[in-house]
């Protein structure tokens, strides 16, 4: 039996073969999905904003603009977006010399030529300046955040008269989802204040996968998103293909909450109790194996584990960069830590073990971001033949083939 998922975001977004025995049930669990939206959609939501006024009026008269950008581990297809907001912003009297773009990386890795040209589409690369983020240098401190973060963030963005953020509105472990303020922090802030952001638990803030309503560490975001003086955001909502399924803009906290409400939908994915097995697919956020973890989400969101006691989950990423890179948590950095040695994910796996499939790491990447028990597989059929001597009755199996951003649905 040949089940294929998608697999290498930016990378050619194709579709990987996954085969199983004869006699095993297999079953995919998609999410609910949506079409993408045509041209004159993206036009209306950037002419209709959320809760402020368009682009346009907000730029006119000004001299700098500034827009931030999620970088290639993300799946937003900036390419698509950004032609018509530098046209609202050449339309508001602002050239194209002074128009900026910062790749909002947080702690990631400096975007290349090719991503670049892949993230912006090459007119945007050839006519605008870009630069990537640095979070150790040229930063401007802004105080503490009422809840006592440090607040440093990138001087170019700081230095602009209009200031734009385009994102995308996935889920994430404790701000909730994606989008909004994110673009920001962690996006171009300083690595201080993106420790402090990264241990909600150390403030004792309330956050979670999923949850907005409440989240204290989503409104410490977004209240330094403001007090930087984000303008307005432009969030995708994605759908399975990596395309826009929704396009919402405007004022950083209430068009970001809107688009929350399709994501929600849109990423909702019924669960079942009863797996041996489960394949969780990094897709779209497969770029490298630092990203793979995230792939756990619609485990760690079903009310009841979707895997019985003692069964097997399974990582799937293509990993086409390898291991991948953190300035924050990576191997040997400030906050460094195995993925599956969270409170919260050992608790979630309990006695199920847990599997790596990836044909483009090493086992010694592995090694760096998962506990010894954590089972490496390079090769499918070195993974399949494992499963057989696991489960020598007939074995049920459920595939999440964009696991990333797949929330169950209660």
């Amino acid at each position: 039996m040949m089940v294929t998922i998608p697999w290498k975001a930016w990378y050619g977004d194709e579709q990987f073969e996954l085969a199983f025995p004869s006699g095993w049930e297999v079953r995919l669990f998609p999410m609910q999905d949506g079409i993408s939206i045509e041209e004159q959609n993206i036009r209306r939501a950037l002419s209709s904003p959320i809760a402020s006024q368009p682009l346009s009026v907000i730029a006119k008269g000004k001299k700098k603009a500034v827009i931030l950008v999620d970088d290639i581990s993300r799946p937003t297809p900036a390419h698509k977006i950004l032609p018509f907001i530098t046209n609202e912003l050449k339309g508001a009297g602002i050239s194209e010399k002074d128009i900026r773009i910062i790749m909002s990386l947080g702690a990631h890795r400096p975007m290349t030529r090719e991503d670049l040209i892949k993230k912006l589409g090459e007119n945007t690369w050839n006519s605008i300046e870009i630069h990537n983020h640095h979070p150790y240098e040229n930063l401007e401190h802004l105080g503490r955040s009422t809840r006592g973060t440090p607040i440093y963030i990138n001087k170019l963005f700081m230095d602009a008269d209009v200031k734009i953020g385009i994102g995308c509105i996935v889920p994430h472990s404790y701000a909730g989802f994606g989008g909004g303020g994110k673009i920001v922090l962690p996006g171009i802030a300083g690595i201080e204040t993106l420790e402090v952001n990264h241990q909600p638990a150390t403030k004792g803030l309330k956050g979670g996968l999923g949850m907005v309503d409440g989240n204290e560490v989503r409104a410490d975001i977004d209240e330094i998103a403001q007090k930087a003086g984000l303008h307005f955001i432009v969030n995708a909502v994605i759908n399975s293909q990596r395309g826009l399924a929704g396009l919402f803009s405007g004022d950083v906290i209430k068009a970001h909450r809107e688009g929350v409400k399709l994501a929600q939908r849109i990423y909702r994915t019924e669960v079942p109790s009863d797996l041996d097995v489960a394949i969780l697919n990094a897709y779209p956020k497969d770029t490298d194996l630092f990203q793979a973890s995230l792939a756990l989400y619609p485990y760690l969101s079903a009310k009841d584990s979707i895997v019985k006691k003692e069964g097997v989950i399974v990582i799937t990423s293509a990993s086409p960069e390898g291991g991948g890179f953190h300035s924050l948590e990576g191997y040997q950095m400030r906050l460094y830590g195995y993925h599956d040695q969270s409170p919260s994910t050992r608790k979630a796996i309990g006695d199920r073990t847990l599997c790596i499939f990836s044909p483009n790491v090493t086992s010694h990447e592995v090694s760096k971001y998962y506990s010894p028990s954590v089972l490496y597989f390079k090769e499918w059929e070195e993974l399949i033949a494992y499963l057989k001597k696991r489960f020598s009755r007939r074995c049920k199996i459920g595939i999440f083939p964009c696991a990333s951003v797949q929330l169950a649905s209660h």
